[in-house]
């Protein structure tokens, strides 16, 4: 297989033209500080971890009762914080389209798993706008949360987003990618 050289579209993403079909690697790696802010706040959440769990030794009836389900809710976030911690550190996204389709794959080192879509089903890329007004909207662009996908497409009668918070510039340059890249490739 010829490959081109690699190129860039911002600071994340990264993408190589082959004779049969495009790559996209979108790296989800984040500043230092915000990998120390991220660090620090998984030390916290084990320290209360340890608490409840104490606590929860030193305890009889209703207050044991009450710490068992304190430290279920402490398990279930303490997943999610430790997930996003190791996709910071090598998760990626990663995208081949050619002439059969695209496959879209979140990546933890070379770990996960593609989803395909068959190239005649998918419908034009379009940016994701966001509302700066809105909370939520805002809250999935920070650093700590593995969401925010800044593309989605449509797919038979379901939406589909790749391209986790992406600024607005470099959506849209990825978008118009993905669109050639599709019409390119038959």
């Amino acid at each position: 297989m010829n490959s081109s050289k690699e190129q860039k579209i911002g600071k994340r993403i990264s993408f190589a033209w082959h004779d049969a079909a495009l790559t996209v690697i979108i790296d989800q790696k984040i500043t230092k500080a915000q990998q120390m802010m991220l660090d620090g706040w998984m030390v916290g959440w084990l320290l209360v971890g340890g608490s409840f769990a104490i606590g929860y030794g030193t305890s009889q009836g209703d207050e044991q009762s009450f710490l068992m389900i304190c430290l279920a809710f402490w398990a279930f976030f303490a997943f999610r914080v430790i997930k996003v911690i190791i996709w910071r550190r090598i998760g990626k996204e990663m995208i081949r389209v050619d002439s059969q389709g695209m496959s879209i794959k979140n990546a933890f080192g070379s770990y996960g798993k593609a989803k395909f879509f068959m190239k005649n089903n998918i419908q034009r890329m379009e940016v994701i706008r966001r509302d700066p007004s809105k909370f939520m909207q805002n809250l999935d662009q920070s650093f700590w949360i593995m969401g925010g996908d800044s593309i989605q497409f449509k797919y038979q009668r379901s939406s589909f987003v790749l391209g986790k918070q992406l600024n607005e510039r470099d959506a849209k340059a990825l978008a118009q990618l993905f669109d050639k890249a599709l019409r390119k490739f038959k």
